[in-house]
């Protein structure tokens, strides 16, 4: 997808979806719309036997600015069977997150967010 993307969507969407190696979890970035063209975009994983969420967070808003989109976006990898990353198109990790508790591992700070967006 090259160029600015389209950021006005009336409802949530799936952005992309990954199952762990043993389908025990699966993770989800979501679009949610936040106010007039902008998005949330968030990581939601859950146990797909009893349908428990263990994590549901904001990874970043959109300013409709594409390197907001680049950022939130990114590509999403089960590090092991119990970790999931967000990694964003130029090899940055944005989140790391145990999928059995929730806890986060490791996540970009909010500096490192805007100081990259504004390059």
């Amino acid at each position: 997808m090259k160029g600015r993307p389209e950021l006005i969507i009336e409802a949530e969407k799936i952005y992309i979806t990954k199952k762990n190696p043993n389908g025990m979890f699966v993770a989800r970035i979501i679009q949610i719309p936040k106010e007039e063209e902008k998005l949330d975009f968030v990581l939601v994983i859950q146990n797909r036997k009893n349908k428990q969420i263990t994590y549901k967070e904001v990874l970043v808003t959109t300013d409709n600015d594409y390197y907001s989109f680049r950022l939130a976006r990114g590509n999403l990898e089960w590090e092991s069977l119990n970790a999931v990353s967000v990694w964003d198109s130029l090899g940055h990790k944005l989140v790391e997150v145990a999928a059995l508790t929730g806890r986060e591992n490791y996540r970009i700070s909010d500096e490192h967010c805007s100081a990259y967006r504004e390059k």
